[in-house]
């Protein structure tokens, strides 16, 4: 039988916490608690250091707070809020929640992502907070996104084509080029075609090229065709993968260094 202690508040965090209760969201600055409180600066720290020893409030990151409720349990895990906390991570900067975090939201993968991507336009360090480590990969042109509600806030998420293409752009972040199959195979009576083959040709021809060779791979010919384009040289089908043995693809402008059953393995489930 697990024992469990119970919990003090002092006089000046209950006052705190009840004002994060009736507040509008769950993420709160350190300007908000010292308003709430109506004391010092060092006051307030003090309240939010002994809170966060007793997993009330989670840092996100400087003077930036997660409020955990107390039905997150004892440990203060909090999953529910890890997509709607990126507005705050992230500033007024233009972004979007992507990679393998959105191909999990738009059913690509049943694989449930501890590494949230968000697309930027800058660089930043990555966070960890609510059970979850956020990482923020720099775009120079964020490309198609949209916004939608998590837990009460508006957040933005890569359309499912933009998934797809980032997928191929950074299979780090997407469980590799067999990650980015899946996703295609999975997605392909959602996808609006036309709009991906007008991103795939508006974007690096290395995506296009993986993209084309993949459809041709799964079978879908017909999409494979429409976007198909001019030699632009030869690229890796999988750049983070093994390099000393790879076959070449003249129609796709590809070195490919992955066996094709290693790429459709997914289908075994099918």
């Amino acid at each position: 039988m697990k024992i469990q202690k119970s919990m003090r508040f002092g006089e000046q965090e209950v006052k705190l916490l009840f004002a994060l209760e009736q507040g509008k969201g769950p993420v709160f600055t350190i300007a908000q608690a010292r308003k709430a409180l109506g004391t010092t600066d060092a006051s307030v720290k003090n309240v939010l250091s002994r809170l966060k020893r007793k997993k009330r409030v989670i840092p996100l990151q400087r003077g930036v707070y997660l409020f955990a409720p107390l039905k997150s349990g004892q440990e203060g895990q909090w999953t529910e809020n890890a997509f709607s906390v990126v507005p705050y991570l992230v500033g007024t900067g233009k972004y979007y929640i992507g990679f393998a975090a959105a191909m999990n939201y738009w059913g690509m993968t049943e694989q449930l992502p501890l590494t949230v991507g968000i697309a930027m336009e800058r660089q930043k360090k990555p966070v960890s907070a609510v059970q979850s480590k956020f990482v923020f990969v720099a775009k120079k042109r964020l490309g198609d996104y949209e916004k939608i509600s998590i837990a009460g806030t508006n957040v933005n998420i890569s359309s499912v084509e933009q998934t797809v293409l980032d997928a191929l752009a950074f299979p780090e972040y997407c469980n590799g080029i067999e990650g980015a199959a899946k996703a295609v195979w999975s997605a392909r009576n959602s996808i609006d075609w036309t709009k991906l083959s007008l991103l795939a040709k508006a974007g690096k021809s290395a995506v296009r090229q993986r993209l084309g060779y993949l459809l041709e791979l799964l079978g879908l010919e017909k999409r494979a065709k429409a976007i198909e384009g001019k030699f632009a040289g030869f690229s890796w089908l999988a750049p983070n993968a093994q390099k000393a043995e790879f076959q070449y693809s003249k129609r796709w402008g590809l070195k490919i260094n992955l066996k094709k059953e290693d790429v459709l393995e997914f289908q075994r489930g099918y």
